[in-house]
């Protein structure tokens, strides 16, 4: 027998499990039904023949739940079918609760009263079991309800801020925030308050009392703000409370938005009539986490030192400007603090955040016009739009700024410290990326400001060639970070071919080329020319070391066998980066390479302009196995003089002496002399640029050990270059297997 729950009642779970009339049969012999009644009478569970329809008539008939005292009773209900009703009470005698058993019985009981205490004493076990659910339910479901509740206001709040998070680069976020937190919670008005961001953002319900409860938020904010200041916790009013301006009642919930470093640096606050519900605690964990989430939102907006924008604050703002005055042509100013470094090194870093400080206290009127928009998008950068094109103004807005910033007072009177700024102007177009382009173009004229000068204000100009450098070398740079992060850099290999022995293996230069749209592989000249002007050659250093290590290592065995070495380029820039012999030796480590199979290649230049650090790094590649080769060597004034200094096992002829020594008498000397010293010295060269088999043999009699260059082979993928190799050696190896 199983008990089956009112299809339209509560659930099962929250009255009686089915598993109970499974105990009632084994605990009653001819059980034919039972069913489940609550204090009201109304259906629970039932089973079998008995209903819970009929059983609550028949108790009905009794005079049941009124009368007084409730034992249990038995009565005929069919020729053969007894049943029996057993109330449930809980211990102030409340009733909770009836059991009706039916059970098929031939003939009359002699005494109904006792038949029914006899049933209730046998059916005693599953009584207990449905008592304890019984009694328990009411908590039980205040508990859920509460739950529910609750578990409701997480998903919200979860929803919110996941929206919020994923929102936050789009305009009117926190507009948004405020209006679904007012509705939440049913308030009548609410407000977010950050003064020193000029952040205040208000929401009305649309009711009538939402101006009374907007004039006692006016009259009561600045107390609001500083009670939270002082107690860093929430506030909430439900008896009405009376502003100092006597406005009127209100119930108020407020919670402090605090920064990461705890301190407050506004309030969220929500206003109900004094006749609306009160708010609870339930209201105040949900405001708690509104102010987090707000000021996290606005921490993404606004720069925490100077108050102003943040990059993506100013895109935002830019973006909602356009929208409420239109598509107007602008202008944009970027302003690059001089010679900051020396003011931090000087002075400390604490006048340096002064510095930063009282300048952004200038980039609002009156120096600045009304509508602007400024930003601090570096540590000592800052852009601000400016409403009008004309550049020319924009300009002597710039002068005007560097005027009063060269006049300000800044440190000790005996210390001062002297202050300039170089400016850049911009016109911004409405279009789309529009902002992105003009404040590329303001901070290249600012970077020009710079190199002719400092403390001067230059124009955007397309016709200005040191403009027009900086700005292909910044769109060169934004084509190698894209490249990196798509994997469109790709590793090629040219031949260096023994001139002198041609037993010799000989051995590739690595080459790194780049995949153009079309998938073509093109030399990444212009990048690497921008890379080395924004200090972006370690990074390739580093990609190139590990992607060409990776790809070795699988044919260790083939090249130790066959004493082929692999060259790797590493910059001037990664001499002096004191992590990258680390980073090379884990690789290194990672692909087990035989011996001298990598060598190292540096450019003199290098070598000779950081050369006690070339020095030392030489020593730390050679103690790694490595072997150390001069690239375009012949170029330096002492060159000759330094490389009795480093030891190094190679040095690449220049291609400059290369390519002419044949007709130029000066040349040829110079690849003489390169020659005789290094012969004198044990080290290997090569001469690059060996472009036709005439230069290759003019080489081979001037002593040259090694050529390279397209008389030897053009670069080839390093991928297919090496399974090459790999099928070479293997076809040599059956070739030896067959001849013994």
């Amino acid at each position: 027998m199983t008990l089956k729950s009112a299809s339209h009642k509560l659930p099962l779970v929250d009255s009686i499990h089915d598993s109970y009339a499974q105990i009632a049969a084994g605990l009653l012999d001819g059980l034919s039904g039972l069913c489940l009644l609550d204090a009201a009478m109304q259906t629970r569970g039932e089973s079998g023949a008995l209903t819970g329809a009929a059983a609550a008539a028949w108790l009905d008939r009794l005079g049941w739940p009124e009368q007084a005292e409730l034992s249990p009773v038995a009565t005929s209900l069919s020729r053969g079918q007894w049943a029996t009703a057993m109330p449930l009470a809980d211990s102030a005698g409340q009733l909770l609760g009836v059991l009706c058993a039916q059970q098929a019985r031939p003939g009359l009981p002699p005494n109904p009263t006792a038949y029914a205490q006899d049933i209730q004493r046998r059916l005693r076990p599953l009584l207990d079991c449905v008592h304890r659910e019984l009694a328990t339910t009411p908590v039980s479901r205040s508990r859920l309800h509460s739950l529910t509740e609750r578990t409701a206001e997480l998903e919200w709040l979860f929803d919110m801020t996941t929206r919020s998070r994923a929102a936050s680069g789009e305009p009117c976020v926190l507009k948004a925030l405020i209006n679904e937190s007012v509705q939440r919670l049913g308030a009548g008005y609410g407000a977010l308050w950050v003064p020193d961001k000029r952040v205040l953002i208000e929401r009305s319900s649309g009711t009538t009392a939402g101006e009374s409860l907007r004039a006692t938020w006016e009259g009561t904010r600045q107390h609001l703000l500083t009670w939270v200041q002082r107690q860093k916790r929430p506030l909430l009013v439900n008896g009405g409370a009376r502003s100092p301006g006597q406005v009127g009642r209100a119930k108020m919930l407020c919670s402090p938005m605090l920064k990461r470093g705890g301190q407050v640096a506004g309030v969220l606050a929500f206003f109900n009539p004094n006749e609306a519900a009160d708010f609870s605690q339930r209201h105040v964990f949900v405001a708690r986490h509104l102010g987090r989430q707000a000021m996290s939102l606005l921490e993404t907006q606004f720069d925490l030192m100077t108050g102003l924008y943040t990059r993506d604050g100013l895109d935002q703002a830019y973006a909602q400007v356009c929208g409420v005055e239109g598509d107007a042509d602008r202008s944009v100013l970027y302003i690059d603090v001089d010679h900051m470094h020396v003011v931090n090194e000087l002075h400390g870093f604490e006048v340096g955040n002064e510095v930063i400080a009282r300048i952004a206290d200038l980039l609002a009127p009156p120096l600045l016009p009304e509508g602007c928009l400024a930003a601090r998008i570096a540590a000592d950068r800052f852009a601000i739009v400016l409403p009008g094109a004309d550049t020319r103004n924009s300009a002597e807005i710039a002068d005007e700024l560097r005027h009063t910033v060269s006049r300000l007072p800044i440190g000790p009177a005996g210390s001062a410290v002297e202050l300039s700024i170089s400016c850049g102007v911009a016109t911004l177009v409405a279009m789309p990326q529009g902002l992105d382009r003009a404040i590329a173009a303001a901070e290249l004229a600012c970077k020009t400001a710079k190199t002719r000068g400092r403390d001067r204000t230059e124009r955007y100009s397309a016709d200005d060639n040191s403009m027009m450098r900086r700005h292909r070398d910044a769109i060169a740079v934004g084509d190698l970070r894209t490249a990196l992060r798509d994997d469109r850099l790709v590793l090629f290999a040219q031949r260096i071919a023994p001139l002198r022995n041609p037993g010799l293996p000989g051995g590739y230069e690595i080459l790194l080329r780049m995949r153009g749209d079309d998938g073509q592989a093109l030399p990444p000249g212009p990048l690497i020319e921008a890379a080395t002007r924004y200090q972006l050659l370690p990074t390739i250093d580093r990609w190139v070391s590990q992607r060409a290590l990776q790809m070795l290592a699988p044919y260790a065995r083939m090249l130790g066998s066959r004493g082929i070495s692999m060259s790797i380029n590493v910059s001037g820039q990664s001499i002096g980066d004191s992590s990258f012999v680390g980073h090379l030796a884990q690789q290194l480590k990672e692909a087990r390479l035989p011996g001298d199979c990598v060598n190292i290649e540096i450019t003199e230049q290098a070598a000779v302009t950081n050369f006690a650090k070339a020095n030392q790094m030489i020593r730390a590649l050679i103690n790694l196995g490595c072997s150390i080769a001069l690239d375009d060597f012949g170029t330096g004034a002492n060159t000759l003089i330094y490389l009795k200094n480093l030891q190094v096992s190679r040095v690449k002829i220049d291609g400059g002496f290369v390519r002419d020594a044949a007709s130029n008498r000066s040349s040829r000397a110079a690849v003489r002399a390169i020659v005789e010293l290094a012969t004198e010295m044990s080290i290997d060269t090569v001469a690059e640029y060996v472009e036709t088999a005439e230069i290759a043999a003019d080489m081979r009699s001037l002593g040259v050990d090694y050529a390279q260059g397209h008389a030897f082979g053009e670069p080839e993928p390093l991928d297919a270059l090496l399974t090459t190799l790999d099928a070479d050696e293997s076809r040599r190896l059956h070739r030896l297997f067959l001849e013994t």
